[in-house]
């Protein structure tokens, strides 16, 4: 999967946001920036032909189908360990029961968080050209 920063926040990759929260004095946040390297790592390898831009804001990583802050929030990734990760995906507009309705669970692991990304990416429709 390709997977890189949203044009609305250029100013470091994903990559290099999360190295310096892994950097982070705080063991909780360290944590936080490992784990969301790791994904990012693993989400890359993906072998699919997708294209997400990533956004993030505070410390969640949000993918989004098109390379604008303005396009809808499809995914939103945060981490708290490797055993606590919340993944959460927008509903369709046709099955949701009110307007940007999410659908959310709790990754025990990275391989987990990694089917559960691309299970809500195919379930949100955000990226079904």
């Amino acid at each position: 999967m390709e997977l890189s920063r949203c044009r609305d926040q250029n100013t470091k990759t994903l990559d290099d946001f999360y190295r310096e929260v892994a950097e982070s004095p705080g063991r909780e946040w360290a944590d936080i920036g490992r784990v969301m390297l790791d994904l990012i790592a693993r989400l890359r390898a993906l072998p699919t032909p997708s294209r997400a831009y990533g956004l993030t804001s505070l410390y969640r990583l949000c993918l989004l189908a098109e390379d604008t802050y303005k396009n809808h929030w499809f995914i939103i990734i945060s981490a708290q360990d490797e055993r606590n990760i919340d993944i959460e995906y927008m509903m369709p507009v046709h099955l949701a029961p009110w307007p940007n309705a999410y659908v959310k669970g709790c990754a025990r692991s990275l391989d987990e968080a990694v089917e559960m990304i691309v299970i809500g990416m195919e379930k949100s429709e955000g990226w079904k050209s």
